[in-house]
């Protein structure tokens, strides 16, 4: 539920705070908000990942990254590096998007332009919640 509600505020911010520094402060501290709501799941998931790897007697990550020569601790770390670049400027991408996005609906004279996208987003943000998880058996 929190993060329907906060993908959309964070999306309709530009219909209700007009000065660009507040808007950057108030969505920081939406992000903040959302980050700090997922640690609990994060932290079990993590628990529960590591009991998952006792149960079948694989080696811990840590051990396994540590047991690497320096060249494929390099090429793990560079392609994780690569992988959040491009998870990062994809989301740059997006989100400048909807922002001209709802910035040519306000030039067309809409009202709230960035709010009605910003409830669909909060929406599939909150349907994506409710999806099924992969179960563990074949």
């Amino acid at each position: 539920m929190v993060t329907g509600v906060g993908t959309a505020v964070y999306y309709a911010t530009p219909d209700v705070i007009p000065v660009r520094t507040a808007r950057v402060w108030v969505k920081a501290g939406l992000t903040a908000l959302a980050v700090a709501t997922s640690v609990p799941e994060l932290r079990a998931t993590w628990a529960a990942a590591r009991e998952r790897q006792e149960l079948d007697g694989a080696a811990p990550l840590s051990e396994v990254l540590r047991s690497l020569p320096a060249s494929s601790k390099a090429v793990v770390f560079g392609l994780a590096a690569a992988g959040l670049a491009g998870s990062i400027g994809g989301i740059l991408i997006a989100e400048r998007w909807a922002f001209r996005h709802g910035q040519a609906r306000a030039a067309a004279g809409k009202r709230l332009p960035h709010t009605g996208p910003a409830l669909v987003y909060g929406a599939l943000a909150s349907g994506l919640r409710l999806l099924p998880t992969p179960s563990d058996t074949p």
